[in-house]
């Protein structure tokens, strides 16, 4: 029998090395405004990034292999592709951002 925590059947995602970077510069914004929202915006990230690795085709492809899945209660979207065993996160962006970025990142 297994408990809640260990129904997960997702694995680690690797990270584009610029996802550092996308969250530093939101985590800044929103800690200027309030450090509580900072923290909300990076606990609600985290959240979404477990979704996704845990179940990736829960979201529609919007251009070959990118999926992109919105950030619950942010303006946010975190960009993926799923391979073969794995999920790679290609970035966290502002969901009215030139979505031309979106597409020109890739392992």
């Amino acid at each position: 029998m297994t408990n809640c925590g260990e129904e997960s059947m997702g694995k680690e995602p690797r990270y584009h090395p610029l996802v550092a970077e996308d969250l530093a510069l939101a985590v800044k914004h929103y800690d200027s405004i309030s450090v509580d929202l900072g923290n909300r915006f990076r606990a609600s990230v985290r959240s979404r990034v477990r979704f996704v690795t845990d179940h990736p085709e829960s979201y529609a492809r919007i251009h070959e292999q990118l999926r992109v899945a919105m950030v619950e209660r942010f303006p946010y979207v975190v960009v993926y592709e799923q391979g073969e065993g794995e999920v790679a996160i290609l970035g966290v962006f502002h969901a009215a951002s030139d979505r031309e970025s979106w597409f020109q990142r890739a392992f």
